[in-house]
This record gives structure tokens, C-alpha cells and sequence, in this order.
């Protein structure tokens, strides 16, 4: 399985995909990029981000992205193709 395929599995089971969690899961270093590249507009799909703050080991205040694919009529037909690349992959 390629990251493509890992992050169209994870989009697809309904999970929630940030830069931490994709690094470990599925080894994608740039989520961010890789959700528009690879996924957004390969498919033609709307993946929503959600603005994090959080924390720093040391203190300081950081902020990241959480992404969800949306399961809406728009979505449709990239999801279809999601899983059509799912079965070649």
C-alpha cells in the first residue's frame, strides 16, 4: 500500500488525520500537502480542516490542522473513485 492509498483508507473509515498521526501511521511526512495534492485534487473531494492549538514540550503555544473527509453530495463521486483506487492499490 502507498501513502495515497493509506490516506484514502484512513479518509474513508471515517478517521481523523493530523501531521502526528499521519507521520505515524502511514509515514506521510506533509500531510498538508498530500491531502491537496493526492487527495483533494486527485479526486475532486472537499477534506475539511479544523484548527488546533495546542502546547510544546517546552510551553509555547503551537497550532496544527486536523483533517475529515465530508460526507456530503458534493463528495459523491471522488469518494467512488476513492474506493476504486482503494481496490487497484
Amino acid at each position: 500500500m502507498n501513502q495515497k492509498a493509506a490516506l484514502c483508507k484512513a479518509l474513508l473509515a471515517g478517521e481523523v488525520v493530523s501531521i502526528m498521526t499521519g507521520f505515524k501511521m502511514m509515514g506521510t511526512t506533509n500531510v498538508p500537502r498530500e491531502i491537496g495534492r493526492s487527495i483533494e485534487r486527485a479526486f475532486d473531494v472537499e477534506v475539511s480542516r479544523t484548527k488546533k492549538t495546542g502546547k510544546t514540550r517546552y510551553g509555547g503555544e503551537c497550532n496544527y490542522y486536523e483533517y475529515r473527509l465530508n460526507r456530503t453530495q458534493y463528495n459523491k463521486d471522488g469518494i467512488a473513485k476513492m474506493y476504486d483506487y482503494l481496490k487497484e492499490h
